[in-house]
Order: C-alpha cells, then sequence, then structure tokens
C-alpha cells in the first residue's frame, strides 16, 4: 500500500524526469538528469517501460502472465542496472518507476507538472537515414514540460573546489 503523504510531498516538488532503455544514450541521459535534479534541489524520476510480447491486443486474446512478470522484471533489472551505471549521487532523491507501455507516452505523461523537465538521450541516424527509436521524436512533439535533449557525448561540467 502506497504513503499518500509521500506521494503528495513528491507531486508537488520539482521533478526531472528521464526515461532508461538499453541503448548507452540512457546513461549519458541518466547522468545529465541527475546533475540537473542535484543542481535544482528536484526529485529525479528514472522511468523503464515495458509492453507485453505481440502488444496489448495479443495480450488480451492469449494472456500469459508469467511473461509480462518475467517482462516487468527485466524491466525493473535494466532500470536498476542503468542507475547503477550512472553512479547517481547520494543527494537526489531518486524515485524509480517501471512503467507498462511504450517509453514515449510514458515520459510524456509523468512529465506533466508545470516545474517538471523532461531529460531525453539523443540518437544518431542509423544507415538508411531511419532512428532507431521514436523515443525522442514522440517526446519533444506531446511533452507539456519543457525538454531536454542530451548528446550523447555529454560529460557533467567540472565541480570547482572550495577553498577552505
Amino acid at each position: 500500500m502506497r504513503d499518500e503523504r509521500i506521494d503528495h510531498r513528491i507531486d508537488e516538488q520539482r521533478r526531472v524526469v528521464v526515461g532508461v532503455d538499453s541503448d548507452r544514450s540512457s546513461v549519458v541521459a541518466l547522468r545529465c538528469a541527475a546533475e540537473e535534479a542535484r543542481r535544482s534541489g528536484a526529485v529525479l524520476v528514472v522511468v523503464a517501460a515495458w509492453s507485453p510480447f505481440g502488444g496489448d491486443i495479443a495480450e488480451r486474446t492469449y494472456p500469459c502472465p508469467e511473461l509480462d512478470a518475467s517482462q516487468r522484471s527485466a524491466a525493473q533489472r535494466l532500470l536498476d542496472s542503468t542507475c547503477h551505471l550512472a553512479a547517481l549521487p547520494d543527494e537526489v532523491v531518486v524515485e524509480r518507476r517501471v512503467e507498462r507501455g511504450p517509453l514515449g507516452p510514458a515520459l510524456v505523461a509523468l512529465a506533466d507538472g508545470k516545474d517538471d523537465l523532461l531529460v531525453i538521450g539523443l540518437r544518431f541516424r542509423q544507415a538508411f537515414g531511419r532512428l532507431r527509436s521514436s523515443v525522442d521524436r514522440y517526446c519533444q512533439r506531446h511533452a507539456a514540460a519543457p525538454v531536454l535533449v542530451v548528446p550523447p557525448h555529454w560529460e557533467a561540467p567540472a565541480v570547482p573546489a572550495l577553498a577552505a
């Protein structure tokens, strides 16, 4: 059971929402989102998404709870390992979420507050001019919150040492 006080408190705070998948750009985007959350004192919301094998229609026709549970578990492992690789700062409050459905709509639905920021990784084009994923394009077209697009080779700025 969820504690409503915690959910309410988080909803009032500024959030930085970032999605993760199996691409390297997810780790880079997560590091950038963590830096933005640290700098602004926002809650970092890290999202992984999963969809039923064959889509919702196939799942309604031939339901397989075991397969759904394994896909949800795989999304959770992906989320945990990406957060571990990104080496998130200790001072950042992190909310990890596994959502059912495509990643783009899940991110857009979560980043709906007036002070929210949606961070997405930029993907390079593959051969024949096709993008590997339409998550970045979907978020740019449909997000109500500002969208920060992170290039794949972004690095956190160095923090100057304070003089003692």
